[in-house]
């Protein structure tokens, strides 16, 4: 079974699970500060799988999940015992799994052929070439990344990419772009640098406004042609380019229609707003998602400030609640990046 299929956001609750906080990799943009271990044992994982289905029933929402960490196939068992689950379980429609890709063999891409629900595997390249995306993601990475996708490709698995832009990278985005359809990469997704974690050292390389308005057209301008690979412009920001394409844009999921989960059951907003609102293992899901102030602050339009509180795109957008926070102290900030 092959599932391609993207939610409706109005119907959609996604989740972005972290399973494990332990990696493989020291990535210099990672949004950890170090590789923790605080993992949960699968029967704790299960009780947090459960509190998920019981919300989204309740909710009468189609559930969306995205396995994580971390590294997830450094827990490779539980990860494979989870998705056995999900895949028998009506409530969720698919899920994906975040990888480096470095522990995807071919023994593995087999096996996650056979799960049902698996959308597609996500991994990530920093450069059209080995020398930049190397310089984020460590010696080797970047022949390791091609082979893990070369290897998912070959076994039929739905493949993506997703690269977080910075001035180390931008210049080379085109070019990837390209290398990624040659390579038969089903699609790509941009993420802007988030100043946390490890990823603090890197401050000085976050795209200004008008690297990044000039970035945003010319990748919309190559998602136009439809070739090969698809690109995912989901994102707050991508709507100033086209405003009036359904497919561009996207807004901030905050307090919205989604939640991450980390190994311990800590529930954030947002990964890359890493404020803790509760314990699905302690409050469960609903306690978090209507009693969470930070929450209901972000749902309430008048609590926006700067250009975000007025601006016509706001319900399309709203800017990014992580990168106000990094860069200002203040999730209701404006989003520093908006060229508008």
């Amino acid at each position: 079974m092959e599932v391609n299929t993207d939610l409706n956001a109005t119907d959609e609750f996604y989740f972005q699970w972290h399973i494990t906080e332990r990696c493989n990799k020291h990535c210099r943009h990672c949004y950890q500060n170090g590789h923790p271990i605080n993992d949960l044992p699968l029967a704790k994982l299960e009780l947090v799988l459960d509190h998920m289905v019981e919300a989204l029933v309740k909710w009468d929402r189609q559930g969306s999940l995205s396995f994580t960490g971390g590294e997830p196939f450094v827990r490779q068992a539980e990860l494979f015992s989870l998705m056995d689950e999900v895949d028998r379980i009506d409530a969720f429609a698919y899920y994906d799994i975040l990888t480096n890709g470095s522990l995807i063999s071919d023994d593995v891409a087999i096996a996650l052929k056979k799960q049902s629900k698996l959308r597609r595997v996500q991994v990530s390249l920093e450069g059209a070439t080995a020398e930049t995306n190397d310089t984020i993601r460590g010696d080797g990475s970047y022949e390791e990344t091609l082979t893990s996708i070369r290897t998912m490709k070959r076994h039929g698995l739905t493949t993506s990419v997703m690269t977080t832009v910075s001035k180390i990278n931008y210049d080379e985005i085109p070019q990837l772009i390209e290398l990624l359809s040659n390579e038969g990469v089903d699609t790509f997704a941009l993420e802007r640098l988030i100043p946390e974690g490890r990823g603090q050292s890197l401050s000085k390389q976050l795209l200004t406004s008008e690297e990044l308005k000039k970035l945003y057209e010319h990748v919309y301008n190559i998602a136009l042609q439809k070739n090969g690979t698809r690109i995912l412009m989901y994102r707050p920001l991508f709507a100033l380019v086209a405003p009036e394409d359904p497919d561009v844009g996207a807004l901030c999921s905050v307090g919205n229609n989604a939640l991450t989960i980390m190994p311990d059951g800590t529930v954030y907003p947002c990964r890359r707003l890493p404020i803790p609102i509760g314990n699905v293992l302690v409050d469960g899901l609903f306690s978090v998602w209507y009693d969470s102030e930070l929450l209901w602050r972000v749902r309430n339009p008048d609590n926006f400030k700067g250009k975000c509180r007025d601006c016509d795109l706001f319900t399309s957008c709203r800017g990014c609640r992580a990168m106000a926070y990094f860069c200002s102290g203040d999730y209701m900030a404006e989003d520093p990046a908006c060229w508008r």
